[in-house]
């Protein structure tokens, strides 16, 4: 809520040296609060920055709330510890942290600090032939391969230079080298930046001043823009509990669950719009941060048991989910009525499965599925009968006429493949398609044949069969040298018609793949009838519309560095 008694807040600027702003940092003058996210930037931003840099180029300004408000911070920035606050008033990083990271990371490293895991190489070098930065080549360091965290040490620097005139006897190159050194340390040391600090501001003023410039480049996740709104020292933090639930999941196969949909399942607990925009309006209100902990644990309880059903309907993986929001409202629903009835798990096994075959939720907009969410939760306060929504008598999609592990009617497919139960072309042994999906990705359904003969047919899900964890390349070799009698069994197991020996034996790819096709529409036309779902009117295999790509793929919202 806004107090419009509150002072206005007041920015004022600076520039500094960059030496002069990581001496700050390293005091522990400037900081980064807990509510920031953590190091996201990749090797190659590192090196982008550090380029701008010595070219001269601006990197942006650096955004810190002044307070004498005490917020909890992070002991280290990149590799780097620093010093405890010092009373008084202290700087707290809103925007320039992944920058901010970087140099301190970079600049500042020492050979004490090399061995901390980080999902970077702080070891960057400048290669003083091409002033392009990057970590140390595999065949090793040589002379022209300058440190950066030699740049503003001063010890460091001369050392390095003793380095390059000890090592290389050409004198010429050695002095072409120190001149290049010099240059890239004076551009460093000389390099100015501004820094923007807002004062007379209270904790709720600077995190949604911070949330209002996440909100473009670098995508940061929903849940982590809810947590920065929501943010109290020592109270609930939601990204942590969402990065702590999906560990949670990693056994089950759900893992790679797009995190904002737990995020929706939490807005659905809390009888919010789940498709809300205005997240700032809606989580900085005190009566949701209070409620937040018991929405977070109701709707965990709720997917937990919402996986529970997936299983059993063979829905062991993300990889195998068509719609995230399947799950949001599988959710919800176990959240409201934990033990349904037999006819309402029937109805909801009709509901999920027709959703599948038809790409209900590829083709809505937000208004339908707020009513399909609306019916469900009806559903498990035992108002309602059954969908008005969705159409449970909608014929399913032909059969897709290409593999793409994006797209929902392929998942759907992928299920139905999974319930052959098949069997390991390397071993005896049974696969688990999910296991494999959740480790492998797309790369646990392999390709049958990748020869050039196949034409369209390379595409097709009829090319495409569940491997072992360590198969590489295509399968029809490996399937060739099996056995009569071992092919008689391992071959149904994987949707292959039972007269497909002959075909292996004379090296008849595109025979095999034809016949596999109308084999698993059949199949699978047959498995959509002992679900009760309409079949395609067609048999052929058709192209999907494009709505089809599964909603898992544009789900975060937009928002920044940090």
């Amino acid at each position: 809520m806004i107090d419009n008694k509150r002072s206005r807040t007041e920015v004022m600027s600076e520039v500094v040296f960059l030496g002069k702003l990581v001496e700050r940092i390293v005091a522990g003058k400037i900081r980064v609060p807990r509510f920031q996210r953590a190091f996201v930037w990749k090797q190659s931003d590192l090196h982008a920055l550090l380029e701008s840099i010595l070219r001269g180029f601006p990197i942006g300004s650096i955004l810190v709330w002044d307070t004498e408000e005490k917020i909890e911070s992070t002991e280290r920035i990149g590799p780097v510890p620093i010093g405890p606050p010092p009373d008084g008033s202290v700087g707290y990083l809103l925007d320039g942290q992944q920058r901010v990271s970087t140099l301190v990371g970079t600049l500042l490293l020492t050979h004490a600090m090399e061995n901390i895991a980080d999902q970077v190489d702080w070891r960057v070098y400048c290669d003083l032939d091409t002033l392009e930065f990057h970590r140390a080549p595999k065949e090793g360091l040589r002379p022209h391969h300058f440190p950066v965290r030699s740049l503003l040490n001063t010890a460091g620097f001369f050392e390095a230079c003793r380095h390059i005139q000890s090592e290389v006897d050409d004198r010429a190159r050695s002095q072409r080298w120190l001149d290049e050194a010099d240059r890239l340390a004076s551009a460093f040391r000389d390099y100015q930046l501004p820094l923007v600090h807002i004062r007379e501001a209270d904790l709720d003023s600077a995190v949604t001043v911070f949330a209002r410039l996440n909100r473009t480049g670098r995508k940061m996740t929903a849940d982590e823009m809810v947590s920065t709104l929501t943010y109290q020292a020592g109270q609930f933090h939601l990204a942590q509990k969402l990065t702590e639930f999906k560990a949670e999941l990693v056994p089950r196969g759900f893992g790679n669950i797009d995190r904002v949909f737990l995020l929706r399942a939490v807005l659905a607990a809390l009888d919010r719009d789940i498709y809300a925009k205005g997240w700032a309006d809606i989580m900085v209100k005190q009566e949701v941060r209070e409620k937040l902990p018991h929405a977070f644990a109701d709707a965990a309880e709720g997917i937990r048991r919402a996986l529970e059903f997936l299983k059993r309907l063979g829905v062991t993986s993300d990889r195998l989910l068509p719609y995230g929001l399947q799950l949001v409202l599988l959710g919800e629903f176990f959240r409201r009525c934990p033990e349904p009835t037999e006819r309402v798990v029937e109805l909801l096994n009709r509901w999920f499965w027709v959703t599948s075959f038809t790409g209900w939720f590829g083709g809505v907009n937000t208004a339908q599925a707020k009513r399909a969410l609306s019916e469900v939760s009806q559903l498990s306060a035992g108002k309602g009968s059954g969908f008005s929504v969705i159409d449970l008598e909608a014929p399913a999609q032909p059969f897709p006429d290409r593999f793409d592990g994006r797209s929902a009617r392929v998942r759907a497919f992928l299920i139905y493949l999974a319930s052959l139960r098949p069997r390991s072309i390397q071993g005896a042994g049974a696969l688990d398609p999910g296991e494999l999906l959740a480790i492998r990705g797309t790369a646990a359904v392999g390709y049958v044949s990748t020869n050039q003969p196949l034409a369209r047919l390379i595409r097709s899900p009829a090319n495409r069969m569940f491997v072992d964890r360590s198969h590489v390349g295509q399968a029809f070799g490996v399937l060739r040298g099996l056995s009569d009698c071992r092919l008689t069994e391992l071959l149904p197991t994987h949707g292959f018609p039972v007269n497909s020996i002959p075909r292996l034996r004379n090296n008849d790819r595109a025979g095999l793949i034809e016949a596999r096709l109308e084999t698993l529409i059949d199949g699978e036309r047959e498995f959509m009838k002992k679900l009760n779902v309409v079949p395609p009117a067609e048999r052929t295999a058709a192209t999907v519309a494009d709505s089809d790509v599964s909603d898992d793929q544009y789900s975060e919202i937009d928002p920044g560095e940090g």
